[in-house]
């Protein structure tokens, strides 16, 4: 997942490296945006942030809750992933594909929101939401499983019965993963930091139907982006009280872009739209109050400074 998104990033900075897009005109675009969301959504003007003043960095035990309460949270949504998978597994070996897409959107779904701890699963990311980009020999390439192995099968008409395997193995790996949590560990640092990462994947992934080029579930995708988001912010926010400023912001930001999705699901009868569906509004909706909320979510981590790093650890046993 993480290495993925370096990927894509690559070009963007190469881009900025050879002068075709500065600072001045992105800052420029993200307020238009931000501006075009707020009308469409009806809502007032973001409340600004103020520059954080210097503050005292805060100690790395200062995050032992918030950690614990994440952690607590993955093994939750790993449960009901667990749920989803095995529905995924009896559709499929009944040839029922109607069935067995609605089980993989919501399996990916609570996989989407667990958000912040990607960095610590180890192989075990690639093995349940690995894409084939950067496999030799894309989707023919053998470790090419998972999610995406399945939501290939789905949407392009492969017989059902060939899936059942990979659903099987889907099931292992995520029972697997839920065995392991409660030995996740990431760093101060790291908890800070996915608070942005994750809708920035978002922006970068599922909007672009880069994760999903088969089901074009973006949308969806951006919705559990926002959840996980929202629960790392509800996790640090007796942190961020106090811290320059930074919480307020952030929970504007999310409740409008909370309200956006609200309103394109509304719009499209109570379901998720896919990629292709979206109108022309909605997408200007869309970009621009995410663009705005990655902008208020850029300042967590300078607000959470804190005195020890620790680099994230991989989850023992997570290498097969």
């Amino acid at each position: 997942m993480l290495a993925r998104r370096l990927l894509l990033l690559l070009p963007l900075f190469l881009i900025a490296g050879c002068g075709g897009h500065d600072k001045s005109s992105s800052t420029a675009q993200v307020a238009q945006q931000r501006s075009a969301g707020s009308i469409l959504a009806g809502s007032d003007e973001v409340p600004g942030a103020a520059p954080a003043p210097d503050l005292v960095p805060l100690p790395a035990t200062a995050f032992r809750r918030p950690v614990a309460r994440y952690r607590v949270y993955v093994g939750g949504r790993l449960r009901l992933m667990a749920g989803d998978v095995e529905r995924l597994r009896a559709a499929l070996a009944a040839g029922d594909r109607p069935a067995a897409r609605a089980a993989w959107r919501s399996a990916y779904s609570h996989y989407l929101e667990v958000g912040a701890a990607y960095g610590a699963f180890g192989s075990l990311d690639q093995d349940i939401d690995g894409t084939p980009a950067g496999l030799r020999g894309g989707v023919r390439n053998r470790h090419f499983a998972g999610l995406h192995r399945i939501e290939r099968g789905l949407w392009t008409g492969q017989p059902l019965a060939g899936l059942v395997g990979w659903a099987n193995r889907l099931a292992a790996d995520v029972k697997r993963l839920e065995r392991l949590v409660p030995r996740i560990t990431i760093s101060p640092l790291d908890y800070a930091t996915r608070a942005h990462e994750i809708l920035e994947d978002a922006q970068i992934e599922q909007l672009t139907g880069e994760s999903v080029p088969w089901s074009g579930e973006g949308v969806r995708g951006t919705a559990a982006a926002l959840s996980g988001t929202a629960k790392v912010i509800g996790t640090l926010s007796p942190l961020l009280a106090g811290r320059g400023g930074a919480l307020e912001p952030v929970e504007f930001g999310e409740a409008r872009l909370r309200r956006a999705l609200d309103q394109i699901r509304r719009a499209h009868g109570g379901q998720w739209p896919t990629l292709a569906q979206l109108r022309p509004r909605e997408r200007e909706l869309l970009d621009g109050d995410l663009g705005g909320l990655l902008e208020e979510l850029s300042s967590v981590p300078g607000a959470l400074e804190t005195t020890q790093l620790q680099p994230t650890k991989a989850i023992p046993g997570s290498t097969k």
